[in-house]
């Protein structure tokens, strides 16, 4: 495995772009709109790569090289990434991950889609304001506080700054408090990967709900792709992203974490 330097990724870019598993989180690494580190196979004519977001996630591609994915292997194994956990999307699965000793670490995962149409037919383009709700978005003055309810403001982009001017964040407040927020976690290739998150004691309110299909418009009038992935078995994830009108976009694939 060589470490590709950062003049580099925009060529690994261009192939990953035209990929089916294409994660808004691996691309914002690869466009360096977010961190990361990229390996390769080969430095000269790269053909395998491993792309891991300074968060953890992370994603195995390109032609198959025995001898990079058992460097892959031996880094995973070796727990040398600096995240406290590894996340691997593997669509494309090495081999080595096929045996028993990583039975632990997996999981499933299932990619939702979702076009206006969609938003539309679920009845969901304009949901009432439930008493005591209200909706606004993440600036300079907010962000502190919005920061110390949800904790979400750095965990994907390089600072707060960042996250005010690309993160696209919508917060539903209960009674003038935060309850539930939804923002892009990355942006790439016209691509936006949802993530949602409602404090607890607001759930079953539709505070998740009300956020997410504002965001949703709000894409849809840029121009850009909402994406929703989530672990198959998170049934409120699920339910919550087939109420505004996702569809599952493929079958379920292996999901791999790796903790230090």
């Amino acid at each position: 495995m060589i470490e590709l330097k950062k003049i580099d990724y925009a060529s690994v870019s261009e192939q990953y772009r035209i990929l089916d598993a294409f994660f808004p989180l691996i691309g914002a690494v690869l466009d360096r709109a977010q961190d990361g580190v990229v390996y390769a196979d080969s430095a000269a004519q790269p053909r395998q790569f491993y792309v891991e977001h300074h968060f953890g996630f992370a994603q195995v591609f390109g032609t198959r090289s025995y001898t990079f994915e058992a460097e892959l292997e031996h880094y995973l194994l070796a727990k040398d990434f600096t995240a406290p956990k590894v996340r691997l999307y593997t669509p494309q699965l090495p081999n080595f991950l096929e045996t028993s000793e990583w039975d632990g670490m997996r999981s499933f995962r299932q990619r939702f889609i979702i076009d206006p149409d969609g938003l539309c037919k679920a009845g969901a383009t304009g949901p009432a304001l439930a008493q005591g709700m209200t909706l606004t978005g993440i600036n300079a003055r907010n962000i502190a506080e919005m920061e110390q309810a949800f904790g979400v403001t750095e965990r994907f982009w390089r600072d707060r700054g960042d996250f005010i001017a690309w993160g696209g964040a919508v917060v539903t407040l209960h009674e003038g408090r935060p309850a539930a927020i939804c923002y892009a976690a990355a942006m790439a290739n016209h691509c936006v990967e949802i993530d949602v998150l409602t404090l607890p004691e607001f759930r079953q309110l539709g505070a998740g709900k009300l956020a997410v299909v504002l965001f949703v418009q709000h894409c849809f009038e840029q121009s850009l792709q909402p994406l929703w992935d989530c672990f198959a078995n998170n049934a409120g994830s699920v339910h919550l992203c087939r109420s505004v009108g996702f569809a599952a976009r493929g079958p379920q694939y292996p999901f791999f974490t790796i903790s230090k």
